[in-house]
């Protein structure tokens, strides 16, 4: 065999082995892809877990939150701010969800879900109040997003003191 059969030989199997490894570094991508999603939506999991616990974490952070969703401007400056952390906290978990959405890191239902629960939520009349504020120092392409949501969607939307009659505030306390 000669030196000129040799490389043309290897030619031949570089040839072959060309797309081949074109294919393998292709499904290495989907698995990446797939393995990426999953760690989006276990961060996602995670944070909203934590969101929870701060919510419930004191009885004062549970009735501000309370308290705000009937009436953020009746609320003192203290619990304003107890009100504004978790509603903050809350939409940049709902921002990071409008991202991964947009780049399609996410099932669909997992971002509608989350998207219905913070509407949900600033569709309680203290939640509207607090909105009108809060919506004005998010990311502007998410607060639109969420407000022309909340507008279109008014009527249907259900209030988050009604999916969960926990966060109401008993007739009593009220006054």
């Amino acid at each position: 065999m000669t030196l000129q059969d040799l490389s043309l030989i290897a030619q031949i199997v570089s040839t072959l082995l060309f797309p081949a490894s074109l294919v393998f570094v292709g499904m290495q991508m989907r698995q990446t892809h797939a393995i990426e999603r999953g760690n989006a939506q276990r961060d996602l999991l995670n944070q909203t877990r934590e969101w929870w616990m701060i919510c419930v974490s004191d009885e004062a952070m549970f009735d501000a939150f309370c308290k705000g969703m009937a009436d953020y401007h009746g609320l003192s400056r203290f619990q304003k701010a107890r009100f504004s952390t978790l509603g903050y906290n809350l939409f940049h978990i709902v921002e990071g969800i409008y991202l991964q959405d947009r780049d399609k890191l996410l099932a669909d239902a997992m971002s509608e879900g989350y998207y219905i629960a913070f509407l949900s939520i600033i569709n309680t009349p203290g939640g509207r109040q607090w909105w009108q504020e809060a919506s004005k120092v998010g990311n502007a392409e998410v607060c639109r997003y969420l407000s022309a949501r909340l507008a279109a969607e008014d009527a249907s939307l259900p209030l988050w003191t009604d999916l969960n009659p926990f966060f109401r505030i008993p007739p009593a306390a009220q006054t």
